[in-house]
């Protein structure tokens, strides 16, 4: 769909499942050679990976906590090794997994949710900007939230470091694109089949899908659609913005479907 595309060099950051695994796949059928970051699991990191050589291109699972600033410049000394990069999608996620009101969390969780949701995209684009400055620029895509500018209960830890990196998208894409770098945003609504299904609330996609106008709940495919548009030279007018992907689903509804 996108022949800008064929040839570009991306790293998906929490790349190898649910929406990363969606990205790194739809990239991979653009013609872009993928490097699938993971951190956990070996064995899906793996196959994501054999599964984007299938359609014909390069690539790599290479592990690294996107929380440990170290980590991050080990990976992008490879990605120079790698041929150059084209594309950073930061999709790398925390702070799911002890949802508490805002009052009761917790000072360890907050800082381990804001070093991967927002320290470490802040410093991956940080250490990508150069290389993709020699490749002739590129462009960044965080994956943010809604719970960033509307109340989602036992939310708070993953609302608050997306609600910071929204702000930190506008900062960098102003400063990045004299450098021919783009730096945007993207937001979906509930999204059905993703890691954040199984472990904020139970039946939460079944209690979300009747308030979704369009008729179903966003799945992984629609993210890594936008995404492959947003890095694409179609979206070259976009710049610092951040793309609404819900299917109509009302900004109030959080508060309807999931009670307080």
């Amino acid at each position: 769909m996108y022949p800008s595309l064929a040839g570009k060099r991306a790293v998906v950051l929490g790349g190898s499942r649910g929406i990363g695994r969606a990205i790194s796949l739809r990239l991979a059928s653009e013609g872009v050679h993928v490097l699938v970051n993971y951190v956990r699991s070996d064995t899906e990191a793996e196959v994501t990976a054999a599964d984007c050589r299938a359609r014909g291109v390069e690539s790599e699972a290479v592990r690294a906590d996107v929380g440990d600033t170290a980590a991050l410049q080990v990976l992008f000394a490879r990605v120079e090794g790698w041929g150059g990069l084209d594309f950073l999608i930061n999709n790398a996620a925390r702070g799911l997994e002890r949802p508490r009101p805002a009052i009761d969390q917790r000072p360890k969780h907050l800082h381990e949710t804001m070093d991967v949701n927002l320290f470490g995209p802040w410093t991956a684009t940080q250490l990508a900007a150069p290389i993709m400055e020699r490749r002739g620029g590129g462009a960044v895509v965080n994956l943010l939230s809604p719970g960033a500018w509307q109340y989602m209960p036992d939310y708070s830890a993953v609302a608050v470091s997306k609600a910071a990196l929204e702000s930190l998208t506008r900062y960098l894409a102003v400063e990045l694109v004299p450098r021919g770098i783009r730096v945007n945003g993207l937001s979906a609504g509930w999204v059905e089949g993703s890691e954040g299904e199984h472990s904020y609330r139970a039946d939460i996609s079944n209690k979300v899908r009747p308030h979704v106008p369009a008729g179903r709940n966003v799945a992984p495919d629609d993210i890594a659609n936008a995404v492959a548009w947003l890095c694409s030279d179609q979206a070259s007018m976009f710049v610092g913005e951040t793309v609404h992907l819900d299917g109509g689903f009302a900004i109030a509804a959080w508060r309807t479907v999931l009670g307080t």
